[in-house]
This record gives C-alpha cells, structure tokens and sequence, in this order.
C-alpha cells in the first residue's frame, strides 16, 4: 500500500543526547521499497528535518510515530471544548515550546493542564528540583482528577504505559506532549496528509502521506548493537508485510467512530489485542537467543542511567546543631560571625604595641585580659598588659610575648627577648571570615564539621529529611532467622543494616511469597523513597518481579553484564526507584554496595558517590573472559589484595571473611601474583 515507509523512536530529552550513537534517544527507520536507512539524532529537530527531507520526494508515505496520539475519554472536551484528539495536538502546539536544541517547556504545560481538572493530576512525574506544585512528582500523589488512566487501545496492549506519566524509567507522556505540537506543525505543512484513525476513521486512506501511532514493543527487535535502532528496524519490517486489515480490523470494537476521533488507536492492535505479524516480517529463530527486552547492559552503562534518573527526593529541614549529625546539608553554609571574632593571644604572656617599647624594663598596666573578659584598658602605648590563652588582644597591642621569656619586678616586665611584631597572636578571621565558605550543599555532617559550624556562628543547621529506604524479601523458600527448615532470610536484616550504616531510615516491607498479586500490592503499599528487594529479578516462573516491573513498573536495566548479580532489575515502582537485587547474599550485598549505594545518596541530596579505589598488588592468580565485570570478595594482607577461597556466590562466609572488593573489568585480563589490581576496601562503600 506504500512506497515509503517511515518508523521514528522518539524523545522528549531536554538536551542534546550527544554526537554518539546511544540508547533511549531517537532513532528513524526509513524504508523505501523494502532499502532501509537507519539514522540516530540528538535533536527532535534534527530528526524532523530528516524525516521533511524524505516526505519531500513525493512517495506514498505511511509515517509512525511511538507515542500516544490521543488521550483517555474527556480530556481532549475539558481541555479544548472539542472531544477531538486533533484539537489537543493544536492546543498543545500553540503552548508547547521546543527549542534546536531539545530544550522545552513540557513540565510547566503540563502543570497548567492539572490546573484546568479537578484534584491533583492527572499529569505527574518531575525531576525534584522544578518548583511546580501542581504537577505532582508521584503517582499516588494524585486524587480525583476524574480521568481514566488508560485509553481504550493501551487496555488491550499488555504492558503500555500510561499518558500520564511524564518521567522516570518507562515514561511515555513528556514523549506525546512534544511529540503532539511538533505534528501538528507537521499537518500542517502538509494538506496532502491524513491522520489514521482521527481522520480517517478505522479505514484505509488515499491521502498521499498516512500518519499513525505506532508500538515497536509489539515487535521483536532486529538485530542490532542498539536496541532502538533494532526496534525501528522490526517496526519498519511489520508494517511493510502488514496486510490491509490491519488498517480496519479495531473498527469492531463498541464506539469505534468516537474511539477513532477522540482517543485514536496504535496500528497494529485488533479490536482483542495485538494482530499477528506477518511471518515474512519476523526475525529468524534462535532458541539461544535472549527474549525481546532483555540486554546483557555494561556496568558502567547501568551506572550512568542511575545518576541520570536519580535526583535527590527528600525536602530540606532544619535542625538544632546538635541533632544534625550524620544528616546531610541541604544548603551550602557561611559564617555568621568571624573565628576567631577579633584578634587573640595563642599562649599566656604579656600583650603590647611592639613599636612603642622602650629600651628597658616595660611599664605594666592594670587589670589583665581572659578568655571572654577583654581588658578594660586602655594600653597606653609603651606598655604592657597580662593576657591569657584565647583572650582578646587589646585595642593598641599587636604582639604577645610569652609568659616564659618574661618576668615582672618592681612592676615592671622584663623581656629576655622582644618577639617580632605580631608573635603569638592569632589574626580576627583567621579561621574564617564573616561571610565565608564553612560548609557544601551535600556535606554528611560529621562531629567535626559541627563543631566548624558552632564556630562559624551558627545553632541550626538546613539539612535533608533522611531518605526512607524499604527492604523486601520475596519467595515461597525463605523463612525467617532461626525459623527452622527453609532458607533462612538473609539479605533482609542484612540490608536493612548495610542502610541504616548509610544513614537513610530503614524500612522493613516483610516478605513477600511466590504470588505477583501479593508482590504488586506489597510495593503499592511501600510508602518509601526507594526500594530494595531481593529475589524473584531472573527469568523462572516464580522470577514475578521482573515480569510485574516489565508489565506495571518501568525498567531502566535488567540482566548487568556483572559477576555476581547478573539477575539484577533496575527501575521504577510507582515512580519509586526500585533495585531488585538477586536472592543470593553475595550477589545482593555486592549489588547493594556498588548500585544501589551511589543513587541512593544522590536521591538522599549527598551527591552521587562512587568508592575511591586502591591499586595495590594481587596475591593471587586469575584468567577471566571478556564481556562482564568481576566482583571479587577480597581483603589486604601485607598491602597484596587476597581473595576468597571460591568465587561461588553461595558461600556467605566470604561476606563475613572479606574486608573488600577485588574488581576486574569488563575486558579480558589475566592477572599473576604481583599484578597492580584495583582494590575497593568496604571503608570506602561505608561498609566498616
């Protein structure tokens, strides 16, 4: 039916996503008579004008674009005065503004939509530090906004994600609003385009160019280093075997004319579900192959998505300066008062203006000078004045000369040395000035730095809410410490440990057994910052939390390129950062530490905090293959790292053996005994 066929993976980043090739950015498929071109773009600009370029050759064009063209029923009426989804596509175009180079204006649009409804919502999800209160950062956040959370055809596609979503891992709705206002431009430039279904109704269309809402989740990827690209790949392959009823067969389903118009519809998915693919359009069979959506990810790749997706959570408080350790500091501090306030004597001795003395026995004032009683003075010039450690140094002297090097008679000093000018005197301001830097923004506050504080002037200090971090265990297997027969629940009081030693408030979820219904509602209930569970991240039949993060959380990784802890899930429950740690000890003390630790105090306002690494000699011997990094448990003994009997992960007596990490890389390595290799002491992960 055409001759062109163009598939686009969008984005809706705010900055240019780079000049290399990556991942969740946007990728276009172009298809022409089955010649495809594949091209990345760090901009939606950039990838407008590409997809412009290839409309302008004049071919019949079928256009996909992956992001929901419509909104659940009444919003497109509350909004625009029209049930029509076009109507929302020019309203938005009139408000949305979207820079060359990526940057918009997609939250505050949204915000102004939650005012137009009632209650909170129904737009929600921000990056913590946008000062918009109408746009809530969580989902249970919102109440009586009066609109449905899915359209008619996101009920009948396993796993979609809500429009209302505008952030974290999986979201769909920043995508649309930008991704609308662009189209409608993009309609009209061109009066030789029809929108199916909103114009056309659930028909085929003779418009030269066809654009629709598209699903690549429908379709296995292609091969392809980056899985975007292998998606629009597959996309593109679909829709060139697809058969015409793919175009007619959701018209079906009850109210298909004001589905059509108001909501729209993703080609592809019948009036029952998704349409079977073409045979013609499917990848070759592999049964080693690993299932769409899962990727062995680089470490350090899982790492950078993590400090992307994890900005600080908690609100700031203040506190009396006594209650402020271990907190971390919301706000960058500077001294109220000078330290010291005014020039003080360093010792004990006898204070003067060192240009005024007179050869000879020196003149003796009366009174003295003490630590908080100043002199009560004045000090003529020529004479000298009793002063002791930490008091004021009196108006007209500039010097102290020690107690030692002097004696009185006849009251009269006399000196066995005059000092040099300004000896055994500390300057006002020495330590720190008024107004001077005394503390960071993140700083985890320690006894020390509140004694700077004092110093500095101050009784409160602004710090952080401590972050709430839950800890769940799943499986029918695990029973509780000393319960008796099963396996006993290791990582929960070991977890819960590891974070209350981080300073965030532990929050015991239980445990949850073998039953996704008991999970889900487990971690509906976790009113937390963050959740760690263990268990249940593989790919068996009773692995649900995987499988529930795919179909109703939202992933950012899954399966690390890491040994131990490959089963690892790294994603979003509710918006809630959620790590799904492997079930065994090893591997989800390892993860813990190396994962999970970095985000969580980024999220907590302490800044993303990566362990300082020694190198130091190995002493022992190792070959490893390339394609995943190794996590070894390890101490030091006569400065050579030593490693654990066995690299078998069950074996929870390293855990307790280890005082480190011995890491290797990603790449292949073998290492001899005497080799330099990178050490991680669990000091450094605050794990001592």
């Amino acid at each position: 039916m055409f001759d062109l066929i163009v598939v686009a993976d969008w984005s809706a980043a705010a900055t240019p996503t780079g000049p290399t090739p990556r991942k969740d950015a946007i990728w276009v498929c172009a298809d022409l008579g089955g010649v495809q071109e594949v091209a990345y773009f760090p901009t939606r600009a950039g990838a407008l004008d590409w997809i412009e370029a290839w409309l302008a050759r004049g071919h019949r064009t079928l256009l996909g674009f992956d992001f929901a063209m419509g909104y659940p029923p009444g919003f497109a009426g509350a909004l625009t005065g029209r049930d029509e989804a076009l109507a929302v596509w020019d309203w938005l175009a009139a408000r949305i503004v979207d820079g060359p180079d990526n940057a918009n204006n997609r939250y505050e649009v949204a915000q102004r939509i939650n005012r137009a409804f009632p209650g909170i919502g129904p737009f929600w999800g921000r990056d913590a530090h946008l000062d918009l209160p109408d746009l809530p950062p969580k989902k249970t956040s919102r109440v009586d906004h009066v609109l449905d959370e899915h359209r008619a055809v996101e009920m009948r596609c396993r796993g979609a994600k809500s429009v209302w979503q505008l952030a974290y891992s999986g979201a769909v709705g920043s995508q649309s609003l930008v991704g609308l206002a662009a189209l409608a431009k993009l309609r009209a430039r061109h009066p030789d385009l029809a929108v199916w279904p909103q114009e056309t109704g659930f028909a085929h269309s003779d418009a030269r160019i066809v654009l629709a809402e598209i699903y690549p989740s429908l379709f296995a990827p292609a091969e392809h280093p980056i899985r975007d690209a292998g998606q629009v790949i597959a996309t593109a392959n679909a829709l060139r075997a697809a058969p015409a009823e793919w175009f007619t067969a959701p018209g079906t389903i009850p109210d298909a004319a004001l589905i059509a118009v108001e909501e729209g519809w993703i080609l592809g998915v019948g009036a029952d579900g998704p349409l079977p693919v073409p045979a013609s359009a499917r990848p070759p069979s592999d049964c080693f192959a690993l299932p769409p959506g899962m990727e062995w990810t680089p470490v350090d790749t899982a790492l950078a998505t993590l400090r992307e997706a994890s900005p600080c959570v908690v609100a700031a408080e203040r506190l009396a300066i006594g209650d402020a350790a271990g907190r971390v500091l919301a706000e960058d501090v500077v001294a109220r008062r000078s330290n010291p306030p005014a020039a003080n004597a360093a010792v004990d001795g006898w204070a003067f203006a060192h240009g005024t003395l007179a050869p000879g026995p020196v003149p003796v004032a009366e009174g003295r000078a003490a630590a908080g009683q100043p002199f009560a003075g004045p000090l003529h010039p020529g004479e000298a004045v009793r002063i002791l450690t930490g008091a004021e140094v009196p108006d007209g002297a500039d010097t102290v000369a020690l107690q030692e090097d002097a004696a009185v008679a006849e009251g009269r000093l006399h000196l066995k040395a005059v000092p040099k000018r300004g000896a055994n005197t500390r300057a006002a301001g020495e330590d720190v000035a008024e107004g001077g830097a005394v503390l960071a923004a993140g700083t985890i506050l320690r006894p020390t730095d509140l004694a700077f504080a004092i110093a500095a002037g101050h009784g409160t200090l602004p710090v952080r809410a401590r972050l709430r971090v839950g800890v769940l265990s799943t499986g029918d297997e695990i029973v509780a410490p000393g319960a008796g027969e099963g396996i006993p629940d290791v990582n929960r009081p070991m977890l819960l440990a590891v974070l209350r030693g981080w300073g965030f408030e532990a929050v015991d979820l239980g445990h949850a057994p073998d039953d996704a219904n008991a999970l889900a509602a487990t971690l509906d209930a976790a009113a937390t910052d963050a959740i760690l569970t263990s268990g249940g991240a593989s790919a068996g039949d009773e692995d649900h939390l995987s499988r529930l993060m795919r179909e109703r959380g939202g992933v950012h990784h899954w399966r690390i390129a890491i040994k131990p802890g490959r089963p690892l899930v790294l994603g979003r429950w509710n918006g809630v950062p959620l790590f799904g740690l492997p079930g065994n000890p090893v591997a989800a003390f390892t993860c813990a530490a190396l994962f999970a630790r970095p985000a969580l105090f980024q999220m907590a306002g302490a800044g993303w905090r990566e362990p300082e690494a020694l190198v130091v000699p190995a002493a022992f011997a190792k070959r490893k293959k390339a394609g995943r990094r190794e996590v070894l448990r390890a101490r030091l003994r006569g400065g050579r790292a030593e490693v654990f009997r066995s690299e078998g992960s069950g074996l929870v007596s390293g855990l307790s053996w280890a005082e480190g990490f011995v890491e290797l890389p990603d790449a292949a390595v073998e290492v001899s005994e005497g080799d330099p290799v990178r050490y991680i002491p669990f000091t450094a992960l605050g794990l001592a």
